[in-house]
């Protein structure tokens, strides 16, 4: 008996067969594709008929390989949405939040509600990606779609829509809409009447580790598979992620580390300070009611964006490689801020970076080990100064950092952070989204109790590993002189 995670990104996903064997979870990726933003015209789209062909493809590898399949529950990127009418038909393929449909929007927005009232409402980082700013722009450019629309279903709420005809708004993938009251959690009218939204689009929110529905018999026929409940798990991708880390206490961080970087703590209320607005902070659903209060920093972009030219021009770029010249280069010789807008979309990574440091008056890194070295030092530095405005913001005494994610394979950034930070650093949960998902569907299925249950099987499923601090005074030295740069 088995388990199907259908892990989505903003660039590829995965079918991960997930079952619960002698107290361990065990997985198995059964396929994996490509899911990239699609330009047409002026607009970039989600190609969703591509993405849902790759989900039922999914489903039929599993059953091929011999799996019976007790559930099947999705978990997406956030903010992304997908417009229904009233015949159930989708009415155009999903706008991707890299669209320029949002620009401006959150000026716009700013004549009827302001940012401090928003964020006092929704506890939501303000970014022009959020789906408020999005649905705002369809309105203001008065775009036909939403006259017609009957239902707003975000990235995840639409593959569960088609795979069962049941319409539902999951609860921590609402929460990054920055529509959603982030104490009631549930829908904020006022927000809606402020900025004239349909509200009549909102779906009733339904909560992880609980029952959407049964399999369409057309999709169930379509791909061998037999009668199989669809589950409502932390369904943005986050959620699931840190639903899977078995931690107890009040005394310990996550890091969700890849792309982007993930540096919270979780809480049982939100958390809606102004203080916490001034520092970027964001509060997003989380699973058994909590919240994850977070800061979302530019992550392993930069090193993932200098690996492409790399690639590009036919050098060696192996991780090996670049992380044994990156041990070889010599310390803090230069330190950026990830989030200074020259690396958000620059035609050569390297050269931003070179830009930046010429511009700081630091030494310029030219080989690729001081280039790799000064991403990862900078990240290191860049969590040092969240950490401590995290802190700051609840009161908390952080002293171990769970670090989850394709990132917390970096042993050199992980050694890194924990010197910076002069914190334990823990890592072991490589595919913590997958093993989150896995859980919550046992937990819906009622094979296991509650997620208490489902992190000791986690601890005996995965090996931790523990990373020291070191040479934490070279680093507190650094950070004293470099933190102009994050100011």
């Amino acid at each position: 008996m088995a388990y199907l995670a259908l892990d989505l990104g903003a660039g590829s996903g995965r079918a991960i067969v997930g079952f619960i064997e002698n107290g361990k979870v065990h997985l198995d990726e059964v396929h994996r594709f490509s899911n990239p933003p699609i330009g047409l015209g002026d607009t970039l789209y989600w190609d969703f008929l591509s993405l849902f062909s790759n989900i039922k493809e999914g489903i039929r590898l599993a059953v091929k390989k011999g799996y019976t399949l007790k559930g099947i529950a999705i978990d997406t990127w956030g903010v992304d949405f997908g417009l229904i009418d009233k015949s159930g038909h989708l009415l155009s393929n999903p706008v991707c939040y890299r669209d320029r449909r949002t620009e401006g929007m959150s000026a716009a927005a700013s004549g009827s509600v302001s940012a401090e009232e928003l964020y006092a409402i929704t506890g939501i980082q303000q970014m022009e990606i959020n789906s408020v700013f999005q649905l705002l722009s369809l309105k203001q450019k008065e775009d036909p779609v939403l006259s017609i629309a009957d239902k707003l279903l975000f990235t995840p709420d639409l593959i569960n829509y088609f795979l069962t005809g049941i319409a539902c708004n999951e609860y921590t993938i609402a929460s990054t809409s920055q529509l959603l009251d982030a104490r009631k959690r549930y829908w904020s009218k006022a927000v809606f009447d402020k900025l004239q939204l349909p509200y009549r689009l909102m779906e009733n929110i339904i909560y992880p580790c609980n029952l959407i529905g049964k399999l369409r018999n057309e999709i169930a026929e379509e791909t061998g598979a037999d009668d199989i409940n669809v589950f409502s798990v932390g369904s943005h991708d986050t959620a699931s992620a840190i639903a899977a880390i078995p931690a107890n206490g009040k005394d310990w961080a996550f890091l969700s580390s890849g792309t982007w970087s993930l540096l919270g703590v979780t809480t049982d209320k939100p958390v809606l300070t102004e203080e916490a607005r001034k520092n970027d902070f964001t509060n997003e659903g989380g699973v058994d009611d909590k919240i994850l209060f977070m800061r979302n920093i530019t992550g392993l972009w930069l090193l993932q964006r200098l690996i492409d030219e790399w690639e590009k021009a036919g050098e060696e770029c192996a991780y090996d490689y670049l992380f044994s010249e990156c041990s070889k280069a010599t310390p803090f010789c230069s330190i950026i801020n990830s989030d200074n807008p020259a690396f958000t979309h620059p035609v050569s990574m390297t050269e931003a970076i070179r830009e930046y440091c010429r511009n700081t008056g630091q030494a310029i890194p030219v080989s690729k080990g001081e280039l790799v070295r000064c991403v990862l030092e900078s990240l290191a530095v860049k969590y040092y100064f969240v950490m401590a405005r995290l802190q700051e913001c609840t009161g908390l005494e952080i002293k171990h950092i769970f670090v989850v994610g394709g990132g917390s394979r970096n042993e050199l950034l992980n050694q890194y952070i924990a010197d910076a930070l002069n914190m334990e650093v823990i890592t072991g949960l490589t595919e913590a989204t997958a093993t989150g998902n896995i859980i919550q569907q046992a937990i819906a299925d009622k094979q296991i109790q509650d997620l208490k249950e489902g992190h000791n099987i986690i601890k005996n499923s995965f090996e931790q590993k523990i990373y020291y601090p070191a040479s934490t005074k070279k680093w507190t030295d650094v950070i004293t002189e470099r933190k102009h740069l994050f100011q």
